[in-house]
C-alpha cells in the first residue's frame, strides 16, 4: 500500500476537472450564430415578399395591358392574315396573364389547373419570350417597345420566381386575404341592401 508512488494518488485526483475543464471548453463554444443567419436572413426576405410580388403584379398587368391594346389596334386594321392570327395569339395571351394577375377565386383556380406553367420560372420565362417574339413581328415602333417591356419582365419574373421559393406560398396568402376581403365587402353590401328592403 505505502510502495504506491506519491504522485499518481496526487494525479488521480486533479483528473476528473482536468476531463471537467475539457469538457467545459467545447460547452463555451455550443453558442452557433451562424445557423441563426439563415433563418433572419430568410423571415428578411418574407417580409419584402409582398412587396415584390405587388411590383410584379403590377408590371405583368401594365405589359398585359400594352399587348391586348396594340393586338387589338392592329387587328381593327385589317392587316395580313399571318399577323391577324399573332394578334389574336397575342391578345388571347395578355388576358391570361391579366387574368393570372387579377387573383379572382374562380379564375384563379382554373389557371392552376390548366395554366400551371405559369408557375414555374423556366416556362413562365418561355411563355413570355414567345409573347415578346409575337409583339416583335407586328413590326411597329410600338410593337417592338411592347416587346422590349415584355423582355424585361420575362428576366423580372424569374429572378422573383428563383430568388424567392416561397413565392407561391405567399401568393396564395396573399389571394385568401383577398377573397376574404371582398367577401366581406360583399356580405356588408347584401346586408345593407336588405336593411333598406325591410326599411321600405
Amino acid at each position: 500500500m505505502s510502495s504506491t508512488p506519491s504522485w499518481l494518488d496526487q494525479g488521480s485526483d486533479p483528473s476528473p476537472p482536468l476531463q471537467d475543464e475539457s469538457l467545459d471548453v467545447p460547452a463555451a463554444d455550443t453558442p452557433t450564430p451562424p445557423p441563426a443567419e439563415p433563418s433572419s436572413f430568410a423571415s428578411a426576405d418574407e417580409k419584402d415578399l409582398p412587396t415584390i410580388i405587388l411590383y410584379m403584379r403590377l408590371a405583368n398587368m401594365g405589359a398585359a395591358v400594352a399587348l391586348v391594346t396594340i393586338s387589338i389596334l392592329l387587328m381593327v386594321s385589317l392587316p395580313p392574315l399571318s399577323l391577324f392570327v399573332l394578334a389574336i395569339y397575342a391578345t388571347c395571351g395578355g388576358l391570361l396573364v391579366c387574368c393570372l394577375e387579377t387573383q379572382l377565386k374562380f379564375v384563379r383556380v382554373i389557371i392552376a389547373v390548366n395554366f400551371g406553367f405559369l408557375f414555374n420560372s423556366v416556362w413562365r420565362f418561355l411563355f413570355y419570350m414567345v409573347i415578346a417574339s409575337v409583339s416583335w413581328s407586328y413590326e411597329s415602333v410600338p410593337g417592338k417597345v411592347v416587346a422590349g417591356v415584355w423582355v424585361a419582365i420575362a428576366i423580372f419574373n424569374t429572378y422573383v420566381l428563383c430568388r424567392y421559393p416561397g413565392y407561391r406560398r405567399i401568393r396564395e396568402k396573399i389571394a385568401e386575404e383577398e377573397d376574404k376581403r371582398i367577401e366581406a365587402r360583399i356580405s356588408k353590401e347584401v346586408k345593407r341592401q336588405a336593411v333598406k328592403e325591410a326599411m321600405k
